[in-house]
């Protein structure tokens, strides 16, 4: 799995090289919302955008990644609570087990 990831990450840097080169030289106006930038580098802007890019990215994992821990945390709670439990029923004396059989008597004497 981390081959293929690092082979897409190569990928794309070199597709960003390549459009990068091929754009050295362009100028372009830019306009945010109310800034307006003129005659601005190609080649920056897109630094810039695919660093911006990046970082969204990041956050958003770490939200989901924070989710995540806290399910396994939680999961992990409640099956240590279970194997407890487990383990208290399997210590339990046989003198202690109720017997399906006297029930049954004991129905049978009350009728």
């Amino acid at each position: 799995m981390k081959i293929i990831e690092n082979v897409l990450r190569i990928i794309v840097v070199l597709l960003l090289l390549f459009v990068l080169i091929q754009n050295s030289g362009q100028r372009i106006n830019l306009f945010l919302f109310t800034l307006s930038y003129s005659e601005i580098n190609l080649a920056i802007v897109l630094l810039i955008t695919l660093g911006f890019g990046a970082i969204l990215g990041a956050l958003l994992l770490s939200f989901s990644l924070i989710h995540s821990h806290n399910e396994v945390r939680q999961l992990q709670k409640k099956n240590r609570q279970l194997i407890k439990e487990l383990e208290n029923l399997r210590n339990i004396s046989i003198d202690e087990i109720p017997d399906e059989g006297s029930k049954d008597k004991d129905q049978n004497q009350s009728q």
